[in-house]
């Protein structure tokens, strides 16, 4: 019997209770209305959980299809039945068998084209595990090599959905994921933390990103998409044979005009077919299955998606156009959270559509001032997994047009004076050790801790300013958190405890020269007043403007944010 991915009971669910679940997709809305609902998918693995959740709204929006935001908005206040929501994933296509003689879910149609490829061991399709180079060069120190032989089908089809989903370069032909290696999501949570029970269910994060059939037709340009019809191969491009992008066989990319707009949740940029055998012990989850999958066969140039928009991934401008950002090795921090959550021309940011119709059309009407903003993703160095990063972002549902505007305004001066103060907080760091001289190592960590310690007075900032605080007043009091926190960093780091007479003389004069910049005075301290819109000292009455700026950024070092400015084209090798 095949394997199922609406029926079957392959995802690990964990209730309110604490208790774990293995249930299908329709065990989602089980006791939202009441008793001891989801709350969240208990993976032990952060990409899998993220990729799960990715794929049941996909799932969903495909299945419920909700016309328009009205009925959008009665799904939100009465959700399916597990029954309910078990009759419509039913009446889908047959596109979610993980094994069989038919198409398999998110696996090439053609299996006699695999025919010829050497099997490949099942723990090569996890993102973060060895490559072949690691291995023989012995450099798997922290993963691993062989941790994985066997998985259950369930596992494996976790695995096989989390590569499709965030593929990264993998050598020639084998393509990126629809929005290139490790890209980025952000997703709206709009269940409180101390919120009643029934709101706590997972059924209500999924469901807020959620695309309606005119919000798709909206992404497709005026397309209709699968409205209207039952999905096909261009919702599910499995149904058919790969559209490949070979350039010497005739292939080509696959554009958002050659698919449904609903392809963005399940693309194929990887050709493979796994090897399902017999009955055996799962090295990931460590359940018994009667058949187990322990490799899988892979041919290259699958499908390249080029142009395409995804609506769970905020965007950057760059020459080539509008990218999707990509995780760093910094994680997510609140300097992010601008681009992230508000679109702003001057950084060229442009936040995941999910996350912005949500703050403008749903968040008022479901009673929802301040959901959050759920941002993860793989760190990716080419093919190699360098880490995961996650976060957890407060967001403000704003009707006023004007607020926004200040809020955006706001959050640009602190970022701006949080860059300055922290290239002044490092130089004075190096200062103190070395002298000015180059130091050896990599020190960005000085930077950063700023970043973290300002994280809470920053969002504090943002909230004050929403309840009608003035930005003047907010200004002035995060110069002094600036102060307070880069004083205090430079003491950790620098150390207070020379004896030596030239060390002394280093510290002494690198932390004057920080304290006179973080308090306004000298071009690096104009800068700084300037960002923040602060009168200058000594004239109580005029504030600095950026027009009396005549200091130039700092030049970023090598550890900066480049990344995002770095044109990645989804699809790419």
């Amino acid at each position: 019997m095949t394997f199922d991915l609406r029926l079957e009971r392959w995802i690990p669910f964990r209730r309110v209770s604490g208790a774990i679940e293995w249930g299908p997709p329709s065990l989602l809305t089980e006791g939202v209305m009441g008793g001891d609902p989801i709350v969240s998918v208990s993976w032990t693995r952060p990409d899998f959980d993220g990729a799960i959740q990715e794929f049941l709204i996909g799932l969903l929006s495909v299945a419920l299809a909700p016309a328009d935001e009205d009925e959008w908005l009665e799904r939100w206040h009465t959700p399916p039945t597990p029954d309910e929501l078990r009759a419509v994933l039913a009446a889908l296509p047959p596109a979610f068998y993980l094994d069989g003689d038919g198409p398999r879910a998110f696996q090439d149609l053609a299996a006699d084209a695999f025919a010829d490829c050497t099997p490949s061991p099942i723990a090569q399709l996890l993102i973060d595990a060895p490559g072949d180079q690691g291995i023989r060069q012995n450099k798997d120190l922290f993963v691993k090599r062989e941790r994985v032989g066997v998985l259950s089908r369930a596992a494996a089809a976790m695995t096989l959905v989390t590569m499709q989903t965030y593929a990264p370069a993998g050598g020639a032909g084998n393509r990126t994921s629809l929005r290139g290696g490790g890209p980025l999501t952000t997703l709206v949570d709009p269940r409180p933390l101390d919120g009643p029970v029934p709101m706590q269910a997972l059924w209500y994060l999924v469901w807020a990103n959620v695309e309606t059939v005119e919000q798709r037709e909206e992404r497709a340009g005026g397309r209709a998409g699968a409205a209207g019809r039952a999905p096909d191969a261009g919702v599910f491009p499995w149904l058919a044979p790969t559209r490949h992008s070979d350039p010497k066989n005739g292939g080509a990319p696959t554009t958002p005009r050659d698919a449904d707009p609903l392809q963005a949740y399940f693309g194929l940029p990887r050709r493979l077919r796994l090897e399902v055998g017999g009955a055996g012990h799962c090295d990931l989850t460590g359940l018994e299955d009667s058949a187990t999958v322990t490799g899988f066969r892979q041919r290259p140039w699958g499908a390249q998606y080029q142009g395409w928009h995804h609506p769970l991934t905020p965007h950057y401008e760059s020459k080539e156009g509008w990218l999707p950002l990509h995780g760093q090795s910094e994680g997510v921090v609140w300097r992010d959270w601008l681009g992230l959550l508000v679109a702003n021309a001057v950084q060229g940011r442009r936040p995941a559509r999910s996350v912005a119709h949500f703050l403008a059309r749903r968040a008022r009407r479901v009673g929802c001032h301040e959901p959050s903003v759920r941002a993860f993703g793989y760190d990716m160095d080419n093919m190699k997994a360098r880490g995961w990063v996650e976060a957890r972002l407060p967001a403000f549902a704003l009707d006023d047009a004007e607020l926004r505007e200040r809020v955006a305004a706001l959050a640009g001066r602190l970022v701006e004076a949080t860059e300055s103060a922290a290239y002044h907080l490092l130089q004075a760091v190096k200062g103190a050790l070395f002298g000015g001289a180059d130091a050896p190592g990599d020190l960005s960590h000085v930077k950063q801790a700023l970043w973290h310690a300002t994280e809470a007075p920053f969002h504090a900032s943002v909230r004050a300013l929403v309840g009608g605080t003035p930005a003047t007043t907010l200004q002035g009091d995060f110069r002094g958190t600036l102060e307070r926190e880069g004083l205090r960093l430079f003491d950790g780091f620098a150390g207070t405890e020379a004896t030596a007479p030239d060390a002394m003389k280093r510290l002494v004069g690198a932390r004057y020269s920080l304290v006179l910049t973080l308090r306004g005075h000298g071009k690096s301290g104009q800068k700084l007043f300037t960002a923040l819109a602060l009168p200058l000292p000594g004239d109580a009455s005029v504030p600095a403007t950026r027009a009396s700026a005549r200091t130039p950024a700092p030049k970023a070092n090598k550890g900066s944010r480049t990344r995002a400015a770095t044109p990645h084209t989804p699809g790419s090798a």
